[in-house]
C-alpha cells in the first residue's frame, strides 16, 4: 500500500516538474519571436537613419539601442505602438509636417493603454496649453521620452527632470528650500513618517493645474501640515481670516517680495473667473499707456455685465502673496517666518504698495496687471474689493470719517435722551 502510494507521488511531481519547463518555454518563445521582430527593427534604427520634414527640419530615426533594452515598453515590442507600420508599407513615404506634428500623432498612441491617465493629463494646464497651440507645452514623449521610459520606481527627482527641463528657476528655487534641502538629505522631514515633498506632491504629475487660484495650492499645503490651523490659533490672532487671506509663501518665504493681488473670481463655481477675449481686450486698453489700473477703471471693468464679457456672478477676491511662482518655492524652515503684525499692518507695508490684478486665460494661464495701490483705499473700490480689508494696511479714509460719525450719533441718542430728561424735570 505504502509502496502504491509513494510511487503515485513519485510520478505527480514528475509529471508537474514536466509541465514547468513547457509552460516556460512558450513563454520564452514569445519572448524570443518579440526580440527577433524588434532586431529587424534596430537593425536599421540603430542607425544614423533621417527623414526630411515638410518644414525643412530634419527627423532623427536612430533609436539607442541600450536605454531601449531597459525600457518598460520592451515587453510590447515596436509595433505596440507602431501598429501603423505594416509589412509592405515600411518604410513610409507618408510626409511629417514637422516634429510637433508628429509628437502630437503619437501623444494620441499613449492613450490607447494609459486611458486613465491620458484623461488626467487631457484637464491638465499642460493639454490646455497644447490645445492653445503653444509649441513648447509638454506632451507624453516630452516628460517620459520616446523610447526609454524608465519604472516608475527609476525616476531620481534630485535633478528636477523631467520638470527641470521647462521651470529650471523654480527648482532651483525649490532645492534651496527647506522642502528640497530635506529631500536631498534623506528625504524626511517629521522623522520616517513624513517624506520632503517633490513637484508631483504638489502639483500632481499629470492633471496639473493652474496655480492663477493659489487656495488649490494651499490646499496642498494643508494637506501634510495638517495642524497649521491649531498652530495658528495658539498666538496669531484671527488665525482662519489670515489663512484664508495670506498665501503661505508670503509668510514662510521671508526674504520674498510681496504683493496684494486682486483675482478676478467667480463665486458661483468658487474658482477663477475664465475670461473671455472681450475682457482681456478691456484690459489691454486700460493698460495701452503703461501705467498701473486706477480706481476708476477697477470700477468700470466690474461694472461692465455682460456686454463686455465680464462672467456673472463675478468680485475680485484680494490676497497677500510672493512677487513670482518662483519665489512661492522659497520656503524657510519654520523658525525663520514671518510673525511681525508691523511688517504687513501699517500703510508702509512694501506688499500694499505692490497691487496687481490677475484673470484667468481659457487655456488655464494667468495674467497679471499692475494696479495703482489706491484702490485699495479709494471709496469707489468697496465694492469691488469685498472681503479685504487689512486694519492699518487698506485704511479708507472716508470710511473711518463714517465711522466716527457712526460712533458719534450712537452716544447722541443716549446723551441726547439724559439731557432731556434733566430739561423736562426742571420744568415740572
Amino acid at each position: 500500500m505504502k509502496t502504491g502510494f509513494h510511487r503515485g507521488a513519485i510520478l505527480l511531481v514528475l509529471a508537474l516538474f514536466c509541465a514547468v519547463p513547457m509552460t516556460g518555454a512558450a513563454q520564452t518563445d514569445d519572448d524570443i519571436a518579440r526580440a527577433d521582430a524588434d532586431a529587424k527593427c534596430l537593425k536599421c534604427h540603430s542607425r544614423n537613419l533621417k527623414k526630411k520634414l515638410e518644414d525643412g527640419d530634419t527627423l532623427s530615426l536612430k533609436i539607442d539601442v541600450e536605454p531601449f533594452s531597459t525600457s518598460v515598453h520592451k515587453v510590447i515590442g515596436c509595433t505596440g505602438c507602431h501598429r501603423d507600420v505594416a509589412k509592405g508599407k515600411h518604410p513610409s513615404r507618408e510626409p511629417i509636417t514637422s516634429r510637433r506634428a508628429y509628437s502630437l500623432k503619437h501623444n494620441e498612441t499613449c492613450s490607447q493603454c494609459h486611458a486613465t491617465v491620458h484623461e488626467e493629463y487631457a484637464g491638465s494646464v499642460h493639454a490646455k496649453l497644447v490645445a492653445a497651440g503653444q509649441e513648447d507645452a509638454p506632451v507624453c514623449s516630452d516628460c517620459h521620452s520616446a523610447h526609454s521610459i524608465q519604472p516608475r520606481q527609476n525616476y531620481h527627482p534630485e535633478s528636477g527632470e523631467p520638470c527641470s527641463k521647462c521651470h529650471k528657476d523654480v527648482y532651483d528655487a525649490y532645492s534651496q528650500s527647506v522642502h528640497g534641502v530635506a529631500y536631498m538629505e534623506g528625504n524626511t522631514i517629521r522623522g520616517e513618517f513624513v517624506q520632503a515633498p517633490v513637484c508631483f506632491n504638489c502639483h500632481e504629475a499629470h492633471d496639473v493645474a493652474s496655480t492663477v487660484d493659489s487656495e488649490k495650492v494651499i490646499a496642498q499645503c494643508t494637506s501634510c501640515h495638517e495642524v497649521a490651523k491649531i498652530a495658528h490659533d495658539k498666538w496669531l490672532p484671527n488665525a482662519a481670516m489670515h489663512l484664508e487671506s495670506v498665501s503661505c509663501p508670503a509668510c514662510h518665504a521671508p526674504n520674498t517680495e510681496r504683493r496684494i493681488d486682486l483675482l478676478l473670481f467667480d463665486q458661483a463655481g468658487q474658482s477663477a473667473a475664465s475670461t473671455n477675449e472681450a475682457v482681456r481686450k478691456q484690459l489691454d486698453e486700460m493698460d495701452a499707456a503703461g501705467d498701473a489700473l486706477s480706481s476708476t477703471e477697477l470700477w468700470k471693468l466690474m461694472r461692465g455685465g455682460d456686454d463686455a464679457g465680464m462672467p456673472e456672478d463675478v468680485t475680485l477676491r484680494a490676497r497677500m502673496k510672493v512677487a513670482s511662482g518662483v519665489e512661492a518655492h522659497l520656503i524657510a524652515p519654520r523658525e525663520q517666518a514671518v510673525r511681525s503684525c508691523e511688517s504687513c499692518h501699517n500703510q508702509d507695508s512694501e506688499a500694499f504698495q505692490n497691487v496687481t490684478v490677475s484673470i484667468s486665460r481659457p487655456d488655464g494661464t494667468g495674467q497679471r496687471i499692475q494696479a495703482d495701490q489706491s484702490v485699495l483705499s479709494s471709496p469707489i473700490s468697496v465694492g469691488s474689493v469685498g472681503g479685504f480689508y487689512a486694519p492699518g494696511g487698506t485704511r479708507i479714509v472716508l470710511l473711518d470719517w463714517l465711522l466716527i460719525l457712526a460712533i458719534l450719533a450712537g452716544l447722541a441718542v443716549p446723551v441726547g435722551h439724559i439731557l432731556l430728561g434733566r430739561i423736562v424735570r426742571r420744568k415740572k
